[in-house]
Parts: structure tokens; C-alpha cells; sequence
């Protein structure tokens, strides 16, 4: 029998296995560094009160025959502190479009021809939480809140700066975390606009360990923000319904789906 190896990339990931297993990582020394870095970030996005960013999201789900699935979706984001967020995102089973215009949150799943419209005034920490409720999340919504530092440090137990990296050529400060649940890793711009750039959440007691992965570009804020419009404009045609009936907005599809996707 040959003793080729059949799948050259897959004999590739076993070496970059047995590397990755003996790899040295940073010493404790540098958590502090990572932790000054994150809330450096923390404090640069708090100070911003407009922005917008393009980004890419990936969610992975296993299937009851433990394949990996990933789905893929994409979409701008504006901000305007204190209470004016507007989000879109398509992909493979939603194409939504989400307005909270600091007196009325409306959501728009255009792929279903219906809306959910709530009224209520708040900020816009409040909206994240009142959305992940509702099971209507913003994508990278940690990133959006006014002390993004707070929120990410909850109940981490390690945290490590890697290396300097490169994300769409921009330098940047690798950084890992560890929590009881998740690990998660964030690639923050390296310079005086401390930007997130890419922000990976790996679920590490479920079976194959799936990931979110969101990944950040043509950041802008102040002044180079482009105005937005923070009212969505409803087809005629669209029905009314409650929030909790858009239930294909996920990045996901239906449970009882997963499996036979192909």
C-alpha cells in the first residue's frame, strides 16, 4: 500500500496540529499588556459618537452527524450615541434590516415580507439587550456598547497578547482571552485608531468547538461618517407582525433544517 497521504492539506493541518501542540504562547507577564490594549480599544469607540463599518460575520453549527457547517453573512452598521443604531445583514437565510431611531425599534426581514415595529426610548445599551431578548442581535453587538471593556472582561479567567498580526494588511495587536464557557480572540489596529478588526468567539464545550467569527472594515467615525438614515422605509405590501414571529432572521436556519443542508 502506498504510504502517500491522500489529501495533502489535510496531512498539512495534522503537522500544523503537532506544531500548534508544543507552541510556547506568551507567559502571564503579558496579560496586563492585553488588558491595557483591550481597554485602550474600549475607550476609543466609547469617545466616537458616530460610526459606521462594513463587516463579515461567520457562524458555525454542528450537525447531529457532527459535520461542521459554516454560514456567512454580511452588512454595514451607523451608530450615532446616544440612541441611533441602523444594521443590516443578508445572507443565505435572512436579509434583515434593523432601525432604532432613539424612540421606535423597527425590524425589517425582507426575505419574509414582514416587520416588527416596538416603540420605546432608550440607549442604545439598552436596545442591545432589549434585541438579544427578542433574539434579534446585532452582529459584533459586544463591540457596540459604551464600555465595550466591561463587557468582554466578564468572568475572563486569562487573557494574553499573542503577537502582532495582520488583518487586511493593518497591523495589528493579537489578543486572547479564556472565560469558564468561551474563548475568545480579538485583533485590535495597532496605532492611535485602535480599531477592532477581527473578533473570534470559539464555544469550547460543545462538541467541535463552533465559532463566531466577525471580521470589521472600512471603519469610519466623526466626521467621516457618511449621514444615515435611521428610518426604514416598509414596502406597502409587508405585513405586521410581533417581533417573536420573525423567527428566520438568524444567521442560522430552522433547527429541524440543520442537518439536511447541503
Amino acid at each position: 500500500m502506498s504510504s502517500t497521504f491522500p489529501f495533502p492539506r489535510l496531512k498539512r493541518m495534522f503537522i500544523y496540529a503537532s506544531v500548534s501542540a508544543s507552541l510556547a504562547l506568551p507567559t502571564s507577564a503579558w496579560a496586563d499588556d492585553a488588558k491595557e490594549l483591550l481597554k485602550k480599544m474600549s475607550d476609543f469607540l466609547a469617545a466616537q459618537k458616530a460610526i459606521s463599518f462594513t463587516y463579515q460575520s461567520s457562524l458555525e453549527a454542528v450537525t447531529p452527524d457532527f459535520e461542521k457547517l459554516q454560514f456567512v453573512s454580511s452588512g454595514t452598521a451607523n451608530l450615532t450615541r446616544p440612541d441611533k443604531l441602523r444594521v443590516t445583514r443578508t445572507g443565505g437565510f435572512a436579509d434583515v434590516d434593523v432601525s432604532f431611531d432613539g424612540s421606535s425599534l423597527t425590524v425589517h426581514g425582507k426575505n419574509l415580507d414582514a416587520y416588527a415595529k416596538i416603540d420605546g426610548k432608550g440607549s442604545l445599551d439598552d436596545l442591545i439587550d432589549r434585541m438579544m431578548t427578542a433574539g434579534v442581535e446585532a452582529p459584533g453587538a459586544d463591540l457596540l456598547s459604551s464600555d465595550v471593556y466591561d463587557v468582554l472582561m466578564t468572568d475572563v479567567t486569562e487573557a494574553k497578547h499573542i503577537s502582532s498580526a495582520f488583518v487586511d494588511g493593518v497591523e495589528c495587536d493579537y489578543l486572547a482571552f479564556r472565560t469558564p464557557e468561551i474563548d475568545w480572540q480579538i485583533w485590535i489596529q495597532a496605532g492611535s485608531q485602535p480599531i477592532p478588526r477581527r473578533y473570534v468567539i470559539t464555544s469550547k464545550h460543545i462538541v467541535q468547538a463552533p465559532q463566531y467569527t466577525l471580521e470589521i472594515s472600512d471603519f469610519k467615525s466623526g466626521a467621516d461618517v457618511a449621514a444615515a438614515s435611521y428610518s426604514i422605509e416598509i414596502p406597502a405590501g409587508a405585513k405586521t407582525v410581533d417581533l417573536s414571529e420573525l423567527q428566520s432572521l438568524d444567521e442560522l436556519p430552522a433547527p429541524a433544517d440543520t442537518g439536511e443542508v447541503k
